[in-house]
């Protein structure tokens, strides 16, 4: 296991740790994180405002700047539960029922502590309006998450659903690295945190390049950085001893290269080249790796030990970490981030606004698109099985 997270992990055990053996915490609060939580419920509700218009209403109630801060301070201090917990609450009332819920999923060891935390004194004498704002919030929440009154539109069914869509859960749909997630604990603390990233950051930058880009310029774009990675591709299929593929992962960059403008137009898909994908994950499988345990990485998002390694060989393997300067590299591996992310809006909503349990369902779509990558013969069904495992 790498250092860091063998760290992080450690971490997690003495949070649970305390929240079990402790029978008293420490209610001292460091005046630099409160004012920390403080900086953040505030920038949290001008993002919030600011964002307004295009922030669905299930997550309006939720402070992402706020959860950020306080998911990092109870990692650091275990101790001081109950009172950043207090200090959260008093700075963002309005958001205290979406942050109990987020904490309570995250560190399941605190989850009677936090049952029991009263509000402090001091938001306890909230003036009216906030008491008020607080209780609408807190019934938005309680409503949205009504079984009832959940959808504001009833999910596809799995035939008129795009093929790269999740199968849910509840639907049926297989999760088989639920059976592989020693470090569940740690990994919520990674897909909690990656997730507040993603509604700061990339969600926003991807639905404005929706809206400002054409749909021929995005599909071009998608084009070209599907190109860049194929020398990648032609690694791994050199590595597979698939020399026919490797010929046509050649064939096609060079073409497509040139002739398609560097890739904004697939030209060698016109001549009866189609491409195809292949990363070091896929040559482990190829010799018989297994999945190894799974694994939610910082930025990367959901992956398994075998197909982690894999990403890290991928990059030595990518041209474009020998050729290009660090500046420009993470510059364009960001605008590529941002035109992949545009890709997934619809299945992320999708997801969100019909899951039952996020982490679980993020999971299971995790396993099922590894499937029909791995297995070249998998098919579509209703319930995703592509592999005799």
């Amino acid at each position: 296991m790498p250092k860091y997270l063998a760290a992080l992990f450690a971490l997690a055990l003495l949070c649970l740790a305390s929240a079990i053996g402790g029978g008293g915490l420490a209610q001292t609060l460091p005046q630099e994180l409160a004012q920390r939580i403080g900086v953040a419920a505030e920038q949290g509700r001008q993002h919030q405002a600011a964002l307004s218009d295009i922030i669905d209403e299930r997550r309006q109630g939720a402070n992402r700047q706020l959860e950020t801060v306080v998911i990092s301070a109870i990692n650091q201090h275990p101790d001081l539960f109950q009172s950043i917990m207090q200090e959260a609450h008093r700075q963002a009332p309005e958001s205290r029922v979406s942050l109990n819920q987020l904490v309570g999923g995250m560190f399941p060891g605190f989850a009677g502590t936090l049952r029991a935390t009263p509000q402090s004194q001091e938001s306890t004498q909230a003036l009216p309006k906030q008491v008020e704002e607080s209780r609408a919030a807190e019934k938005a929440i309680h409503d949205a998450r009504a079984p009832p009154m959940r959808f504001a539109a009833p999910s596809p069914s799995l035939e008129e659903r795009p093929a790269d869509w999740p199968i849910l859960t509840r639907e049926g749909g297989i999760d088989g690295y639920a059976d592989k997630d020693p470090l569940e604990l740690l990994n919520k603390v990674f897909f909690y945190t990656n997730g507040a990233l993603d509604f700061i950051i990339f969600e926003p930058l991807a639905r404005g390049y929706r809206f400002i880009g054409p749909v021929g310029l995005r599909h071009a774009l998608g084009r070209a950085f599907n190109n860049l990675s194929s020398p990648i591709t032609f690694a791994n299929d050199l590595l597979q001893f698939r020399f026919r593929r490797a010929a046509t992962t050649f064939s096609r960059f060079a073409i497509n290269s040139t002739t398609g403008v560097l890739g904004l137009f697939d030209v060698a898909a016109d001549l009866g080249l189609e491409g195809h994908d292949a990363d070091f994950g896929q040559t482990l499988h190829y010799y018989g790796v297994g999945d190894g345990i799974y694994l939610v990485l910082p930025l990367f998002g959901p992956t398994t030990m075998r197909d982690a390694i894999g990403i890290g060989v991928d990059s030595l393997l990518d041209p474009r970490s020998w050729f290009i300067g660090s500046a420009e590299r993470y510059a364009l591996f960001a605008a590529e981030g941002v035109v992949r992310r545009e890709k997934l809006i619809d299945a992320i909503d999708f997801l969100i606004d019909h899951s039952d349990a996020t982490y679980e369902d993020v999971r299971a779509w995790s396993f099922q698109q590894r499937e029909r990558e791995l297995w070249e013969e998998c098919q579509r069904r209703t319930h995703i099985v592509c592999s005799a495992r």
